[in-house]
């Protein structure tokens, strides 16, 4: 299954760090961020890596040359949301697809684990815990009945960035970027998932329990950061 990591974005929260650094290329110990995440996918069943970067995208796209991992451009990152950049790439994804975020790190036993759900649509959580920042989840009987930014009357979880497609999966979420694509440029990826449970395809929710992530929202995270790692 094929892994999408979007970087598109300015992470302007993370300034002055990403004035002339991409966030995925901030340095977490030794290595950058997205150099931490590939070797994460290495160790899971992840056989194939695409970025789709925006930002300081040359800097992204030379960088993994390097490493032999394949780099996507949205160029309407500036005017748009994660919602577009993961319709920029439509044509990745229509086989089925593993997606994070480009700022969080996490235990490698999450990818394993959610690649083992056998809906068509999973999203790893974090239960009963919520940072201020988070994607607020509600989850019911390992379902989510709404996922937002702002917070939610009954929240019990938060999304930590990681979801699995499959073909099927996949195929309704392209419908819905599609439909994005024409009404709101700049909704967010958990956006489209509400959308979805909205017109009520089943989202099923991973919990990831113990198992640790970081998302690296602000420059004290990397700290945080090299502690996990």
């Amino acid at each position: 299954m094929k892994a999408i990591i979007l970087a598109a974005g300015k992470a302007t929260r993370l300034l002055p760090l990403t004035k002339d650094t991409p966030q995925c290329l901030l340095k977490v110990k030794d290595k950058t961020i997205l150099e931490h995440q590939l070797d994460l996918i290495k160790n899971s069943k992840l056989d194939d890596v695409a970025v789709v970067s925006g930002y300081l995208g040359r800097d992204v796209e030379k960088y993994c040359k390097k490493l032999g991992i394949k780099v996507l451009i949205n160029p309407f990152y500036d005017v748009s949301g994660m919602a577009m950049t993961l319709w920029v790439v439509r044509d990745e994804l229509k086989k089925g697809f593993t997606f994070l975020y480009s700022d969080i790190l996490f235990d490698s036993k999450v990818i394993d684990e959610l690649l083992k759900s056998k809906s068509d649509i999973c999203l790893a959580i974090k239960k009963n815990s919520l940072r201020e920042e988070a994607e607020r989840v509600i989850e019911k009987d390992g379902k989510i009945e709404k996922v937002s930014k702002p917070k939610l009357e009954g929240e019990n979880g938060e999304f930590v960035g990681i979801a699995k497609f499959s073909e099927q999966g996949a195929k309704r979420l392209i419908e819905e970027l599609d439909k994005v694509a024409r009404e709101n440029i700049n909704l967010s990826f958990i956006g489209v998932i509400d959308n979805l449970i909205g017109q009520g395809e089943s989202i099923s929710a991973y919990d990831i329990k113990d198992s640790k992530f970081i998302d690296i929202d602000f420059p004290d995270d990397l700290k945080k950061a090299e502690k996990l790692i």
